[in-house]
């Protein structure tokens, strides 16, 4: 289903950071850091996997065999579990080098995510947002030149198995990847036109659960904005998007969608029916945490003060509280009108901290205003 406009919750659940001896990642010996972030709208779950290798040998790079960034549910094909998004910035693979940050932005009315990487040219971060009720998640990629550095080139590579990993089970399918302009079958590549093929539908038509083969298909929206242009090679097994960004966009925006029990014909429906009104609500989407989309600072600051001196005496305990959160957001102020996301994160933790210190506050103070 689209993104529901009714009233529902998101979760999303981060495992929080496993590190263990490496498998197949990286050098036997070596221990790599393993995290998952799993979003459930109500109507679907998907989770992501971050994952690189911690050795000191590797600087600030943090090499993963198949790739940092994948999506191991709802299944382990289809948007590869091992690696299916990689983001390259002057030919260098951000995606490859040590976490910055890796939070959870907000549950409830919506759910978002956001990991930054240190690229030694570029802040380069991503953001992931689901509505409760949907069946994707969007995703907002952006990027920052360094003091003293430059962007001259963006290439967002996306990995996928459609339904089936064939040649691993010694099977042969039927790839294509259609597009409300064209129908691509393997083994060709697909030359994109970035202002018609406003999404990128992934199927086999051998593995298709229609057939009682394979696990369903899946999806990729593209905001043609920032797109210069690009590549699908359609394989016979991984079928790999290339995307040419605009440097100076600084940002581009996507969406992934996973048909898991789907037959063809269904995932194909929906996208007829539905991804032209997904694809303006990822456009206009604000990727900002609710609480600093929200945020009157002079407000907060006024009635802060009115409920401290409604609250009297009472308030005493909670007063060196309030002005550490008010010095807090002052000087965050700066770093966040100046889009840093590191900043934004802190800010809507700082405020979402500071709820239930609120709620303790308003009591206190209607309970000294009801006072005789």
């Amino acid at each position: 289903a689209a993104a529901s406009d009714e009233a529902g919750n998101e979760t999303v659940h981060d495992s929080g950071p496993q590190v263990a001896p490496v498998t197949f990642e990286c050098t036997s010996g070596h221990k790599a850091e393993t995290r998952l972030m799993t979003f459930d709208s109500g109507t679907a779950k998907y989770t992501f996997r971050y994952c690189g290798c911690q050795d000191a040998s590797h600087g600030d790079r943090r090499p993963a065999a198949e790739g940092n960034f994948g999506m191991p549910a709802p299944i382990t094909a289809n948007w590869y579990w091992g690696g299916f998004f990689f983001i390259q910035i002057n030919g260098k693979e951000a995606t490859e080098y040590r976490l910055v940050d890796l939070r959870v932005l907000e549950t409830g009315p919506r759910g978002g995510m956001q990991i930054i990487w240190a690229h030694p040219d570029a802040d380069v971060g991503l953001r992931l947002l689901m509505l409760p009720g949907a069946n994707h998640v969007m995703a907002h990629l952006a990027w920052k030149p360094r003091v003293q550095a430059a962007v001259k080139s963006v290439a967002v590579r996306l990995v996928c198995y459609p339904s089936f990993f064939t040649a691993a089970r010694h099977r042969q399918g039927e790839r294509h990847c259609r597009t409300p302009r064209i129908d691509q079958r393997e083994p060709e590549t697909l030359t994109l036109v970035p202002e018609q093929d406003r999404y990128l539908y992934y199927y086999d038509k051998v593995f298709d659960t229609a057939k009682g083969e394979g696990e369903g298909p899946c999806a990729a929206l593209v905001a043609s904005q920032g797109v210069q242009g690009g590549q699908v090679h359609v394989g016979g097994y991984a079928v790999i998007t290339e995307l040419d960004l605009r440097p100076d966009a600084g940002q581009a925006r996507l969406a992934f969608c996973d048909f898991t029990g789907r037959t063809n014909a269904e995932g194909e429906a929906y996208l007829k029916a539905h991804a032209a009104e997904d694809l303006a609500r990822l456009v206009k989407a604000d990727f900002r945490p609710q609480s600093v989309r929200s945020l009157d600072a002079n407000r907060l600051k006024s009635d802060a003060a009115r409920l401290l001196a409604a609250a009297a005496d009472d308030a005493k305990p909670y007063r060196a509280k309030v002005e550490d959160l008010l010095a807090r957001v002052a000087s965050l102020k700066a770093p966040v009108d100046q889009g840093d996301w590191k900043a934004e994160a802190e800010l809507a933790s700082a405020l979402s901290g500071s709820e239930d210190l609120f709620w303790k506050l308003k009591a206190l103070a209607a309970l000294n205003t009801a006072a005789p």
